[in-house]
């Protein structure tokens, strides 16, 4: 815990990145359990349900490579400082939503919402590595991770919590709020541009180009770049709905269950990376052999979720799969980080989130789908979904065997 003190006291535009984070985060599940219980109160429809996450996955996807060639030709910090301030006006739309004839509004609002959300993650994580020395680099990812992960258990209880007990209206201006915090935060950063952003002269058609290309010749930076897409075998997000309505409702809507998930989740996500962070010497090899271990712990955890006769075991399951996610997003943001110039790097991670988003969509989409159709039951689902996952560390362990780096010298934070 010394590494991780020591990168937020000596780093001081680093620990305000950070602090902004906490804070946006923290809104963040408010607004995801709000949205789910307006929606299951205004349609009974698990594709309904499903919808919002696609939703929320379309725009990424879309504007990602925009966003990217954006994030590596402007200010990286004047991007993201509009991002807050326009997600903070866009979230207190959701407070007109009361009538069923109205429940299409919630997705318009989401497409906006996380369509200038496809500006802001591009510019956070290309501007993330400016910030700290490249030696800290996996320790700051980590970091990140961790704080992402508690933020998720934090502010997915409490978000329940707080949309069980004062409705979703509450929650939804609360979330509002920390765009504003964290907006200002952002502000205080000093101006961060790529480097020769200011001497462009070719077209942002041809920046795009030149990242799909650099991308495509360079399969040691194509292979993280493929980490998170695929993993998005099963939707947390729509299964855990699923779960809140149908198997174990607990509380208004199910909110309390919800929270109770994406809690459990969170500690998991937390956990992983830290533990893998302690035990590793932060070389490039051994980042990609724990992202094999984040995938074995995939299928595991989703199995156990599928058969779990309670509620705390199905917490239990989520708690490993929550493990093996995080490892693999911190690994693979890292690997990206250090192998990638900052002159490609908001396309790169813009690619990354892109191919990211895509996978997400569709497996937000199809559960819902698979349901309404055939009426299978949720445990039927995840049981499916953890024999898909198999499929998934079968892939990266041919892919990665067959790019095994070589031995490289140790990532140590002084």
């Amino acid at each position: 815990m010394n590494t991780y003190y020591a990168l937020l006291k000596n780093r001081r535009e680093f620990r305000i990145l950070w602090t902004a984070q906490v804070i946006s985060l923290a809104g963040d599940w408010f607004n995801t359990i709000a949205s789910v219980v307006i929606l299951s109160r205004l349609t009974d429809s698990g594709a309904g349900i499903g919808l919002l996450f696609v939703t929320r996955a379309i725009p990424p996807f879309l504007l990602g490579p925009v966003a990217g060639v954006l994030a590596d030709r402007f200010d990286r910090r004047t991007i993201m400082v509009m991002a807050n301030y326009l997600r903070a006006v866009i979230v207190l739309g959701f407070l007109l939503v009361l009538y069923t004839e109205q429940a299409w509004l919630i997705y318009v609002l989401t497409l906006l919402q996380f369509g200038v959300s496809a500006f802001f993650e591009p510019a956070r994580s290309a501007i993330a590595p400016s910030l700290v020395h490249r030696d800290e680099i996996v320790s700051a990812n980590t970091l990140s991770s961790a704080t992402w992960s508690t933020m998720l258990t934090l502010g997915a209880a409490v978000g329940g919590i707080v949309t069980g007990l004062f409705g979703p209206a509450v929650a939804l201006i609360i979330d509002a709020l920390t765009f504003v915090v964290a907006g200002i935060l952002t502000q205080q950063l000093g101006s961060h541009r790529a480097e020769g952003a200011a001497h462009h002269r070719t077209s942002g058609l041809r920046d795009f180009k030149e990242g799909l290309v650099y991308l495509w010749t360079r399969p040691g930076v194509a292979l993280p770049a493929s980490v998170k897409a695929m993993q998005q075998v099963g939707n947390i997000d729509i299964l855990f709905a699923l779960y809140a309505l149908q198997v174990f409702r607990v509380g208004q809507d199910g909110a309390t269950t919800l929270g109770t998930l994406y809690a459990a989740h969170g500690v998991g996500s937390i956990t992983g990376p830290l533990i893998a962070d302690a035990i590793g010497d932060r070389s490039a090899r051994y980042l990609q052999r724990a992202i094999t271990v984040g995938y074995v712990l995939i299928p595991i955890g989703w199995l156990i979720f599928g058969l779990a006769p309670a509620l705390w075991v199905a917490v239990l399951a989520m708690f490993i799969r929550g493990m093996g996610g995080s490892i693999n997003w911190t690994y693979s943001s890292a690997l990206l980080q250090i192998r990638v110039p900052g002159s490609f790097l908001g396309r790169v991670t813009a690619l990354d989130f892109a191919f990211f988003t895509l996978a997400l969509a569709i497996s937000a989409w199809l559960p819902g789908v698979v349901q309404d159709a055939f009426g299978v039951q949720p445990r039927e689902l995840v049981i499916g979904i953890a024999a898909l996952s198999l499929i998934s560390l079968g892939v990266w362990l041919l892919a990665s065997r067959a790019q095994t780096p070589p031995a490289d010298p140790v990532l140590t934070v002084e």
